[in-house]
């Protein structure tokens, strides 16, 4: 038994129906395509966003033949619309089916340019994969002043909230590091929640999500791809939220 729930890409079903609204109206999808992406979503309930087939199931369901379907999906994933995750057979070796998850609209961008990726919605630059990786770090003050970096307590009174310093501090020592952690939060928060004015909450939150994910070994490749995944999806939830807020007040009036 798969532990799909630890893919979840929404927090509802109508969530992602909507998500899916605004693929097949934006991408100029083939017939196929859109029909294989509709099942998928109709298998991605239990766990919402998460499905785990056979691809001669899937087949078997739309009336197509494998190979088909095996192109669909491909062409889906180049697109960022879906994310296929390789499972490993435990007893015989090799791969099996794929889980496949259905990406928020958001996220499509971020992930177009990658074929198959370990985990989803991550931002896969390869600059960000290349920059110093120091979650969790195990260097100590002495060796951080080797390295001629400064640690975080030259934050203080900057920019940045305290709160978040306080929360990040216990695993990153590299102000640089948290400086640029902070850097994305900002970019995030323009792009997915511009009218959001405090957000610093959501961050630590999903911080604090990153980190557990990195705990549990969900993290492939990139930690701050995958803390800004996680951080995109919460601002735009809560930028939804204030739009239905606003809407609703303007009728009262």
């Amino acid at each position: 038994m798969y532990k799909l729930q630890q893919y979840e890409s929404f927090q509802s079903v109508a969530e992602m129906d909507n998500t899916i609204d605004k693929t097949l109206k934006e991408y100029k999808l083939k017939d196929s395509e859109r029909v294989i992406l509709i099942k998928l979503s109709q298998y991605s309930c239990k766990f919402v966003g998460v499905s785990y087939m056979k691809n001669q199931t899937l087949a078997d369901s739309v009336g197509y033949s494998k190979r088909t379907v095996q192109r669909a999906l491909k062409r889906l994933s180049e697109l960022g619309i879906i994310t296929r995750i390789e499972q490993k057979r435990i007893k015989t070796g090799g791969y099996g089916a794929f889980i496949c998850v259905i990406n928020p609209f958001e996220c499509h961008l971020n992930l177009s340019s990658c074929r198959e990726a370990e985990t989803p919605c991550e931002d896969s630059t390869k600059k960000q994969t290349e920059e110093n990786e120091t979650i969790i770090p195990k260097a100590n003050l002495q060796e951080l002043n080797k390295r001629n970096e400064l640690d975080v307590s030259y934050l203080d009174n900057s920019h940045i909230p305290t709160e978040f310093i306080n929360a990040v501090k216990p695993f990153i020592s590299s102000a640089k590091e948290v400086y640029s952690l902070w850097g994305k939060v900002v970019l995030a928060q323009k792009k997915y929640a511009p009218s959001l004015l405090e957000y610093a909450e959501i961050a630590i939150q999903a911080f604090k999500q990153s980190v557990f994910a990195k705990k549990m070994k969900r993290i492939r490749t990139d930690f701050k791809g995958y803390f800004w995944g996680t951080l995109s999806n919460m601002l735009a939830f809560e930028q939804r939220r204030c739009n239905k807020g606003n809407l609703w007040n303007w009728l009262e009036v």
